[in-house]
């Protein structure tokens, strides 16, 4: 979709506390207003759609702005330009084709085939023999980062190893009645804070974070009300609601930076350690609601952070914390 074109009016639409811009919306959209008085609405796009904002000025971070073509393709307008990629060239193409598509048992009528390869006349050794097979493949798959290293690496070393504790009731007609505390296993994770400080401060995730909420309209022609059009987290009404919370708290004393809401969002799923047992870990996934799912949905953009790995539980009978049974006896 091409970037919204955002234009500050001459007269912002002055709303009483309480009311909506138009009153036949639904009025789960109006919003109780305090300090932000003014309604201001973007320029709509080719596509009819616009923004609202509940400020008393257009936000001067505007991650629309900064959404280029580039932004919405995987690839980069290099890679596509080669239609081989990620082979380099035709020869080297070609060679990677016979390769997977021929089978794992190479068979004569395979060796026929590579014969026709090398054989043809647009074929040139040279355009093979520097090729770096492994990377490729490594591409192929999905598994592949650049030589230099991605700019949002992170070291092992903010991993930290948390012991985790239960309290364990036991009938009070037991020796030992009462709560009793047992170690539960260790919770390997990363703090959660600091991850947060980590991804909102990195140079490729800050231009595309929507600090400032807004509620999102479709208004085709003039003639028509607005319909409320959903689709990000920064565009909900729980999130404008959370948002005007905030401003209408007392900050911290002698503090006057911007305050703003960020979007939490959760993920997990079980991953196999080996392929000889069912040894699991259940990996915990935290990316930020700030940005747009665009972007989230694009593995390129490493949306998603590790921050915790959880450990499958064991059933019983075949596990008992530490001490346990003596409890029992």
């Amino acid at each position: 979709m091409a970037p919204l074109q955002t234009q500050t009016l001459s007269e912002p639409i002055q709303v009483e506390l309480g009311t909506s811009l138009y009153p036949t919306q639904n009025p789960s959209t109006c919003h109780g207003l305090s300090r932000v008085k003014t309604i201001l609405k973007s320029a709509r796009n080719i596509y009819g759609l616009f923004r609202q904002y509940y400020a008393t000025r257009f936000p001067d971070h505007d991650p629309v702005k900064k959404v280029t073509p580039d932004d919405l393709l995987d690839e980069s307008p290099g890679h596509l330009a080669n239609s081989y990629y990620p082979y380099r060239n035709q020869s080297s193409f070609l060679l990677g084709e016979w390769y997977w598509n021929d089978g794992e048992k190479k068979s004569q009528s395979s060796f026929q085939n590579l014969v026709k390869i090398v054989g043809h006349p647009d074929f040139r050794p040279e355009d093979i023999a520097d090729q770096n097979w492994r990377r490729i493949d490594a591409k192929l798959s999905g598994d592949s980062k650049e030589d230099d290293g991605w700019e949002d690496e992170v070291s092992d070393g903010d991993w930290i190893r948390t012991l985790v504790k239960i309290n364990v009731p036991f009938h009070k007609r037991m020796l030992h009645r009462g709560q009793k505390e047992f170690d539960a296993g260790i919770l390997h994770h990363r703090k959660l804070v600091s991850v947060i400080k980590e991804r909102i401060s990195r140079p490729a995730v800050h231009p595309h974070l929507h600090f400032e909420p807004y509620e999102f309209f479709w208004q085709p022609t003039d003639t028509v009300e607005p319909v409320r059009v959903h689709g990000e987290l920064y565009t909900s009404n729980a999130f404008l609601e959370t948002h005007r919370e905030l401003q209408d708290s007392s900050g911290e004393p002698g503090c006057d930076l911007p305050r703003v809401v960020l979007g939490l969002m959760f993920a997990s799923d079980g991953t196999q350690l080996t392929s000889f047992s069912n040894a699991k870990l259940w990996p915990v996934y935290l990316v930020i609601g700030n940005e747009s799912k665009d972007r989230r949905s694009k593995p390129s953009c490493h949306a998603f952070e590790h921050i915790a790995y959880l450990e499958t539980v064991r059933k019983a009978p075949y596990f008992y914390p530490p001490g346990f049974l003596n409890l029992l006896r």
